[in-house]
């Protein structure tokens, strides 16, 4: 039998590799990264509403941290969030304690 569907040379399949998991639709990974961003800018004008937003947009984007692995497709937005949460708490505290003085 000479079937020219069975020949597997130079089709590329094996160099495809496995599917890669999407992880864009993990739960909390956009409302933390607005939240986290609101909470930034909400530190400029207003430092109490800002730490609230800024804590609960924590809570959304360590939530999807957590189910989102190291090299994984989404998880960019999800460090961002991160850092602009711990940036709106830390300068909501330095206004604080610079205003004591």
């Amino acid at each position: 039998m000479n079937d020219p569907r069975a020949n597997m040379d130079g089709n590329n399949l094996f160099n495809l590799g496995k599917p890669r998991a999407d992880y864009t639709r993990t739960p909390g990974r956009a409302p933390g990264f607005w939240l986290s961003a609101a909470g930034f800018v909400l530190a400029v004008v207003f430092p109490f509403p800002a730490i609230i937003v800024a804590v609960i947009g924590l809570t959304f984007t360590m939530q999807a941290y957590r189910v989102i692995p190291v090299r994984a497709r989404g998880r960019g937005l999800v460090l961002a969030a991160l850092g602009l949460s711990i940036g709106a708490i830390a300068l909501v505290l330095l206004r604080s304690i610079g205003s004591l003085f």
